[in-house]
């Protein structure tokens, strides 16, 4: 009878495991798709399409301002839910590798000026992000 105990309660724990296996895997899929949802809202869009013809931050409107700054900033917040890995990096940049490479050149005037006024530089999750994407572009190839 004790054996019996000692089975059903591994047996037990292993359901318990596997379960609690697809829900954590259930919740990263879950969350990327959310993440993924709001980085395609359209103010989003905008924010990096100023970046991407910005000629001088200086001559930004403040709306554009927020734009660029808001976009970046969501990306960053894309970037620490990775490194924290709520979301799989791997899954994140097959959706967003590209659009990550082509805006880190288009963003340098943008944090460098936001740099210039703080003391630390600014998004670290984002520049570990795009650092990393084109790391998974040249993997890719």
């Amino acid at each position: 009878m004790n054996q019996t105990a000692v089975v059903i309660s591994g047996i037990a724990l292993l359901i318990s495991v596997c379960s609690l296996y697809r829900s954590v895997r259930s919740d990263r899929r879950d969350i990327t798709l959310r993440l993924h949802e709001s980085l395609i809202d359209l103010t989003l869009q905008s924010g990096r399409k100023v970046l991407h013809e910005m000629q001088d931050v200086e001559t930004l409107t403040p709306e554009e301002y927020e734009l660029a700054n808001r976009a970046l900033a969501s990306l960053d917040i894309a970037g620490f839910y990775c490194a924290k890995k709520y979301v799989s990096e791997r899954d994140f940049l097959d959706l967003w590798a590209p659009a990550l490479v082509t805006l880190k050149q288009s963003a340098v005037p943008f944090l460098a000026y936001r740099d210039a006024q703080r003391p630390k530089p600014v998004w670290p999750y984002y520049r570990r992000l795009a650092e990393r994407a084109e790391e998974h572009l040249r993997a890719d190839e």
